[in-house]
């Protein structure tokens, strides 16, 4: 899905941009509910199996998606649903220690900082969820490829056709907007979301 520009300068205008706006999120939403649903169950399996067996989810991306880890990373271990009285759930943003990604980026080049941070904190049964809205994110594909070569499972949210990435984690969504990565964040961290729960309710179930 392609989005319309709109250039709002009038109040008409700019009401219209608003409603166009959110619309089309909602449907990207829909398009993304009737393609990728089984693979989000699939990944909040994985998550779950991983967690049972004491392994631990790592999560990387650069920019929003770096943004995006550490939510979703925070809402495993802090909380997600006040309504869930559960355990901390193990997950690990890799974008957050800013001592380690410049001294990664200045000794051993940035696109290795996720794969050398994947190897100090992965293990084998581990999972990696990397975020990529073009799917072409050097540093994430190379996490990968330490991930696969080490029994760590990988999970990708993706966005447009996916990129290089397309096909190379285990488990990938693609959100299919092609544009500018808002609206693909957006879908991105709704997905996460879903994941969290799906994880919760399969651990701690409250009924």
């Amino acid at each position: 899905m392609t989005e319309t520009a709109t250039l709002a300068v009038t109040p008409a205008e700019k009401l219209a941009f608003v409603k166009q706006t959110l619309h089309y999120g909602a449907d990207l939403k829909r398009q993304v509910a009737a393609e990728s649903s089984e693979q989000i169950v699939r990944m909040a399996s994985l998550i779950a199996a991983s967690f049972k067996q004491g392994g631990k989810l790592l999560i990387c991306g650069n920019g929003g998606s770096a943004a995006d880890s550490q939510h979703l990373a925070t809402e495993f271990t802090i909380r997600y649903r006040n309504t869930v009285n559960r355990p901390a759930m193990p997950a690990i943003a890799l974008t957050t220690d800013s001592s380690a990604i410049t001294a990664g980026a200045n000794d051993i080049g940035y696109d290795n900082v996720f794969a050398r941070l994947t190897e100090a904190y992965g293990r084998k049964g581990d999972v990696l969820l990397g975020i990529s809205t073009s799917g072409n994110s050097e540093s994430v594909i190379r996490a990968f490829t330490y991930a696969k070569a080490n029994g760590i499972a990988t999970l990708a949210f993706l966005g447009g056709t996916g990129g290089k990435m397309s096909g190379m984690a285990d488990v990938s969504i693609t959100v299919p907007h092609i544009g500018a990565a808002d609206r693909t964040q957006e879908c991105h961290i709704a997905i996460g979301h879903i994941i969290i729960q799906l994880v919760e309710d399969e651990l701690y179930p409250q009924r």
